[in-house]
């Protein structure tokens, strides 16, 4: 965490990103190494099936064949930090405005929007003056230094969802829905058992168009209705 006298950002530590960089790149370059083992392993096995084959194999892969499929696990590694980058999130505080930041998108709340700030299950949540959520995003930050970067700043920090107690699991056609309503919550529960994440974000973002706010606990679902009190 990182403040001035106007604004308090919250972010990972240098040590996460020195981690990316280095870890995953060695261990897809180990894991190359291997690989490239595996049929020199089989070929000392006499048991296991289609030994000229993989004896043929085995010759064929020395030193220079070894170094390429290695550079291409660290290459792979390279690639699976970058796209790790996707999901790391910063938040920077200040009198007047939030900001969320997450890969190529940043979502900016102005502070006389924001009714209440919490965490659940790792996300972090804004809620506003009607109990709509503003913003809900997974951060994996430091739960202290959130609660001190928003509550410095004036903003009404809660230990837990004051709304909690009025959500209901959903259950297809139940009362209280409309038919579009219940419809979205369907087509979500689907993108949620296919592990499709961009499509729970944007149905999330269409049912708070017909007032519903939807929470997830494992594959399921549970809503309420705005103006719970």
């Amino acid at each position: 965490m990182s403040a001035t006298l106007d604004k308090t950002t919250v972010r990972h530590s240098t040590v996460l990103h020195i981690a990316l960089w280095t870890m995953l790149p060695i261990f897809g370059a180990l894991v190359g190494l291997v690989l490239s083992r595996v049929p020199s392993w089989l070929a000392a096995l006499a048991w296991f099936p289609n030994q000229d084959k993989i004896t043929e194999l085995a010759d064929v892969i020395g030193f220079k064949v070894a170094l390429v499929v290695a550079i291409v696990g660290l290459l792979a590694g390279c690639l699976l930090a970058v796209m790790a980058y996707d999901h790391i999130v910063s938040v920077t505080v200040d009198d007047q405005n939030v900001t969320i930041r997450r890969s190529d998108e940043v979502t900016i709340l102005s502070a006389a929007e924001v009714n209440c700030v919490f965490v659940d299950e790792g996300h972090l949540v804004l809620l506003g003056s009607v109990s709509e959520e503003l913003a809900r995003e997974r951060t994996g930050l430091s739960l202290d230094a959130l609660e001190v970067a928003f509550t410095s700043h004036g903003y009404s920090w809660r230990g837990r969802d004051p709304h909690a107690d009025s959500f209901t699991r959903w259950i297809d056609g139940a009362s209280g829905l409309s038919q579009d309503a219940n419809a979205i919550l369907r087509a979500r529960q689907d993108a949620m058992d296919s592990g499709d994440s961009e499509d729970q974000r944007e149905l999330r973002s269409e049912l708070a168009r017909h007032r519903i706010v939807v929470r997830d606990s494992g594959k399921r679902q549970y809503w309420r209705p705005l103006n719970c009190n």
